[in-house]
C-alpha cells in the first residue's frame, strides 16, 4: 500500500497544533514508510535526522552497515576489504559519531569509535542518521553525527518466521532468521545471523602490474538479537533486547606484502549488549526508566595475556510531557559505571570511572508557522571536567498548499568528547590532562515537497559549519606516538538531497540523488606546516544516485556513487606537496529481484552485481579493494500470525 506524510504531517502528530489545512496535506501525501527518527525530531528542530528507507535495508541486508551507507549516502567511510571500516561524517574523525542502541552508545570506551564492518544490516529493522552535532542529545561523542539502529514492535500474536540465505562472490555466505512468537500481550523475537567471506579475491599491484589473489583478509561473524517484550496495556509496556557479537577477521595484507609466506594478524572481537526499559504513558506526565550492561573485549592473535576490554553499567529515567498542544518539555538523568580491563592499564592510573549527565529539552510553537526547540546537557565524569552543551533550533512554515511544502530551518549546537581511555590511560604515552574536544556547530536548510497524485518529491539543501578547538591526535612524540590537543579545525559545506516518487500505472519508480560538498581545514596547529591543510579522509566532493523500479512482483535498481580525491596523510613530497591522495572514482552497482507466493507465503529471489564496471580503487594506501561480484539471495516471510 502506498504510505505518504509530508514532515509537515509528522510535526502534525508530534505537536499536535497545525492548522487542519496542514493535516489535510499530511493525508494527501505519500510517505516514504514509517519515519522511526520521530522522537529525535520531536526536540530537535532544524536538526538534519533522515532515515534510511526500508527498500534500500533490503538491499543491502547481506551486508554490514558500512556497505550501506557508502552506498546510498553521502558519508565517506575510512574502509578496507579485511573488516575494519570508520565513519566521516561531515569531514569529522571515527570517534566524533555516537552509534546508539537502545540507551547504549556502543562505541568502543578504548578507542572512542565502532567498527561498522562488524554491524550487520540484517538484524535492524531501522537505521537512522543524524548530521551534525547532537552532544546535547546524545552525550560525549556526537560531534559530527549520529547512528540509530533501531528494532520495530509488531507485537506479534501468533508466530512468524523471516529467513535469509545469501551466496557471494569470494566466498561470501550469509545465514540469518527472525523468530516472532507471542499472544499480542507478550513477544519473543529472536535474531540471528553468521556471515563469512573468505575475501580471496583478485588485484593488480600498482607499483609492477602483477596480478595476486588476496591473502590473510578473511572475516567471520556472528551474532544475535533476543527480544523479550511485555505490553500491560496501549500505554504501557517493557522491553528488553539482547545482543551478542562475535566478530573475527584477520588483519588485511598490503599489496606490497603478496605473495605471503606466513599467517597473519588477527582480531576477535566479543561483545554483550543488553538493554532493558519500562515505559509509561497513562498520565499526562509520561516517564520512563532503563538499565543496561555491555561487556566489549578484544584480543589480538588469540593473546589471552593481553586484553583489551571494558565493562559499563548503564541507568537512565526520563519523564516527559506535552503541557499544551504547542508547549511540551522532558527532562532526565543517566549513570554509566565503567570497569576497564586492559592489560597494558595502571590500576594506580584508572581502577573505574563513573559518568552521570542531565538533560533538559523543550519544543515550543509560538505561530502555527514556527516551532522553536532547546536542548541542554551537562556531564559530570570522575576526575573530569565536560562542559555544558546547548542546542537551539527552530522551523519556519514559509508556504503550504494542498500540495506542496517549504520551510526554512535553522539549528545551533554545541559539542564535545572526552578523550577515550587510550587517550588518558596507555601507558607512557597517554595523557589524563588532555581538554575535552569543544565544537559549534551552525546549521541553515531550505526543504521543498510536492506531491500529485502521480508523482511526490523532497528537496532539501543544507549549509553546515562546524569549529571545532582542542581536536585531539596521535603524533610522533619523544617516546613514540602520543595524544595532544593539538588543532582547531573547520569543516563547512553544503549538502543536496533529492527524493521524488513517480505512480505509472501498475509501475511506481523512486529516484534518489545526494550530493555533498565539505572542503575542511586545519585552522591552528603547532605544526605550521599543517595549518591550512586539508583533514585526512575527507573527501571534498562526494555523491549517489539510486533508482528503483517497482512493478508487481518484479523489482529492479541501479545506483551510483562518486567519491572525490582524499587526502590520505601529511607527509608531503615533490610529487604531492600535501601528502599521499587518494584518487577519485566511481562504482556502479545494480540489481534485480522477484517476489513469490507460494500457499499464501511469501518468498523473494534477489541478484545483485556490485562495482558493476569492475573499478579499481583504494580507501587506504596500498589496500586492495574488491573488483566486480555478485551475490544471490533468497529470502522468506512465513506469517502465521491470527491477524495477518
Amino acid at each position: 500500500m502506498r504510505r505518504f506524510v509530508l514532515s509537515f504531517g509528522l510535526l502534525a502528530f508530534l505537536s499536535g497544533s497545525l492548522f487542519a489545512q496542514e493535516e489535510q496535506l499530511a493525508d494527501s501525501v505519500l510517505l516514504h514508510e514509517v519515519a522511526t527518527y520521530a522522537p529525535y525530531k520531536k526536540y530537535q528542530a532544524g536538526a538534519k535526522v533522515e532515515s534510511i528507507p526500508t527498500d534500500q535495508i533490503e538491499t543491502a541486508q547481506s551486508g554490514a552497515l558500512d556497505q550501506l551507507l557508502m552506498q546510498f549516502t553521502p558519508i565517506y567511510l575510512k574502509s578496507n576489504a579485511g573488516g575494519l571500516s570508520t565513519i566521516r561524517i561531515r569531514g569529522t574523525a571515527a570517534d566524533h559519531t555516537s552509534v546508539n542502541f537502545g540507551g547504549i552508545n556502543i562505541n568502543s570506551l578504548t578507542l572512542g569509535h565502532s567498527d561498522f564492518s562488524s554491524v550487520p544490516v540484517y538484524l535492524f529493522d531501522g537505521i537512522d542518521l543524524q548530521y551534525g552535532s547532537s552532544s546535547a542529545v546524545n552525550g560525549s561523542g556526537s560531534i559530527g553525527g549520529a547512528v540509530y539502529l533501531g528494532l520495530s514492535n509488531d507485537w506479534t500474536d501468533g508466530a512468524r518466521v523471516k529467513a535469509t540465505v545469501s551466496q557471494g562472490s569470494f566466498g561470501e555466505q550469509l545465514y540469518g532468521a527472525k523468530v516472532f512468537v507471542g499472544n499480542g500481550k507478550f513477544e519473543s523475537v529472536t535474531r540471528l545471523y553468521y556471515h563469512m567471506l573468505k575475501n580471496d579475491f583478485p588485484f593488480t599491484r600498482p607499483s609492477d602490474g602483477k596480478k595476486f589473489d588476496q591473502q590473510n583478509a578473511m572475516i567471520e561473524n556472528m551474532g544475535m538479537i533476543q527480544e523479550l517484550n511485555y505490553r500491560f496495556n496501549a500505554k504501557e509496556w517493557w522491553k528488553t533486547a539482547v545482543w551478542l557479537e562475535h566478530d573475527w577477521h584477520q588483519v588485511q595484507a598490503l599489496m606490497s606484502e603478496h605473495p605471503l609466506n606466513a599467517a597473519g594478524e588477527t582480531l576477535d572481537n566479543k561483545h554483550i549488549r543488553i538493554w532493558s526499559e519500562y515505559e509509561n504513558r497513562k498520565h499526562a506526565l509520561q516517564y520512563k526508566g532503563g538499565l543496561g550492561f555491555v561487556h566489549d573485549m578484544q584480543l589480538y592473535n588469540s593473546n589471552e595475556l593481553q586484553k583489551i576490554g571494558t565493562n559499563r553499567l548503564i541507568a537512565e529515567v526520563e519523564a516527559k510531557q506535552d503541557v499544551q498542544a504547542n508547549f511540551g518539555y522532558k527532562f532526565g538523568a543517566k549513570y554509566t559505571y565503567i570497569k576497564p580491563n586492559v592489560y597494558a592499564y595502571s590500576s594506580d592510573d584508572i581502577d573505574y570511572e563513573q559518568r552521570a549527565s542531565f538533560y533538559l529539552s523543550s519544543f515550543y510553537l509560538p505561530l502555527n508557522t514556527l516551532k522553536l526547540t532547546l536542548n541542554l546537557r551537562q556531564e559530570l565524569v570522575t576526575d573530569f571536567k565536560a562542559p555544558l552543551t546547548p542546542s537551539f533550533g527552530a522551523e519556519y512554515r514559509l508556504l503550504l498548499t494542498d500540495v506542496s511544502a517549504f520551510k526554512l530551518t535553522g539549528n545551533l549546537a554545541k559539542s564535545y568528547r572526552i578523550p577515550t581511555f587510550n587517550d588518558r590511560f596507555w601507558p607512557e604515552v597517554g595523557n589524563a590532562d588532555l581538554k575535552p574536544e569543544k565544537g559549534m556547530n551552525y546549521e541553515l536548510a531550505l526543504q521543498y515537497q510536492y506531491c500529485s497524485a502521480s508523482f511526490q518529491s523532497d528537496i532539501k539543501v543544507s549549509g553546515f559549519y562546524m569549529d571545532v578547538k582542542d581536536w585531539i591526535e596521535w603524533r610522533p612524540g619523544s617516546v613514540g606516538w602520543e595524544p595532544e590537543n593539538r588543532s582547531r579545525v573547520i569543516s563547512k559545506g553544503i549538502e543536496f538531497t533529492s527524493n521524488s516518487d513517480i505512480f505509472l500505472n501498475k509501475t511506481t519508480m523512486n529516484f534518489r540523488l545526494n550530493y555533498t560538498f565539505n572542503p575542511t581545514e586545519i585552522k591552528e596547529d603547532e605544526v605550521s606546516s599543517l595549518v591550512g591543510t586539508e583533514l585526512i579522509y575527507t573527501p571534498k566532493h562526494m555523491g549517489n544516485a539510486y533508482l528503483m523500479a517497482k512493478r508487481g512482483l518484479w523489482s529492479a535498481f541501479a545506483d551510483a556513487v562518486y567519491t572525490g580525491e582524499r587526502l590520505a596523510d601529511h607527509t608531503g613530497n615533490a610529487l604531492s606537496p600535501d601528502g599521499t591522495v587518494l584518487d577519485a572514482y566511481v562504482l556502479m552497482n545494480c540489481g534485480v529481484s522477484r517476489g513469490l507466493k507460494i500457499k499464501g507465503q511469501d518468498f523473494k529471489l534477489s541478484f545483485a552485481i556490485n562495482n558493476l564496471l569492475d573499478k579499481d580503487y583504494q580507501n587506504q594506501p596500498d589496500y586492495a579493494m574488491w573488483g566486480r561480484n555478485y551475490r544471490f539471495t533468497l529470502s522468506t516471510d512465513l506469517n502465521f500470525n491470527k491477524n495477518k
